[in-house]
């Protein structure tokens, strides 16, 4: 019994709460630009230093390019946001993540924020245990699911969730803020073929090494897979293995 109750000592730890659900299957699509939905982040984050509730919300997105703080230094940076509006991706900056992300409806998008009296800490710890979480959920359709950076993959991360250590699924980025932290997951379900082609064009203006091969869908494995039934393990591996939950 001592591994599981040390187990759930280092997620209490690392992981804070509770947190509100902020959305629910019916509501699943973003009714919201895409500025609006990443400054909802923002606003949470900063509201935790006031004593606000952190969320954990579920979403399709509409069409965006979330481009991180690095890229927004590069001399290339505006010609990239102009490419990207150009093909219909809403350019915004996004505080957490190495480099840009771009994703439409095709994908589910997972916020997760919340409270925590030393947020700082056990940063390494909420990136594994978030992203095992997401790869366990995903790995719950009958993908070969596996956590760590694959060569050539867009936004890489040593988080990232692939499949059968060839295809990214799931891009995985903090932030940490003075009283709690954000992680978010951006989960590729359905091909999509207008965003791997926004990348490769973004990523040759900004001279960031990118192969297409890489870039893929849970689609590609499973392509019956439906957003609710996503929705739903995605809720059940976070709200159930990681935070404590409120209703809305």
């Amino acid at each position: 019994m001592a591994a599981p109750a040390r187990r759930h000592a280092d997620v209490t730890r690392a992981f804070g709460g509770p947190v509100l659900i902020h959305s629910a299957v019916e509501g699943i699509a973003s009714s919201t630009p895409a500025h609006e939905d990443v400054d909802l982040v923002r606003r949470t984050l900063l509201g935790l230093n006031e004593g606000g509730a952190g969320m954990l919300r579920i979403y399709r997105p509409k069409p965006t390019a979330a481009f991180s703080p690095r890229d927004t230094t590069l001399g290339t940076y505006a010609a990239a946001a102009e490419a990207m509006l150009a093909r219909g991706f809403e350019p915004v900056e996004r505080r957490a993540g190495g480099q840009l992300a771009v994703y439409d409806g095709g994908a589910l998008i997972v916020d997760l924020v919340a409270p925590h009296g030393e947020p700082r800490t056990d940063v390494h710890d909420r990136f594994k245990l978030f992203s095992d979480a997401i790869a366990s959920a995903l790995a719950g359709t009958g993908i070969d699911t596996r956590v760590g950076e694959i060569d050539g993959e867009y936004c890489p991360g040593t988080y990232s969730v692939n499949a059968e250590g060839r295809i990214k699924l799931a891009g995985i980025a903090q932030r940490v803020g003075r009283c709690g932290y954000h992680l978010g997951a951006v989960i590729s379900v359905r091909t999509s073929d207008r965003a791997r082609t926004a990348v490769a064009e973004a990523y040759r203006i900004m001279d960031y090494p990118f192969c297409p091969a890489t870039f893929g869908a849970l689609s590609d494995f499973v392509p019956d897979l439906s957003f609710a039934a996503l929705y739903q393990r995605l809720q059940a591996a976070i709200a159930g293995e990681l935070i404590a939950i409120s209703d809305s």
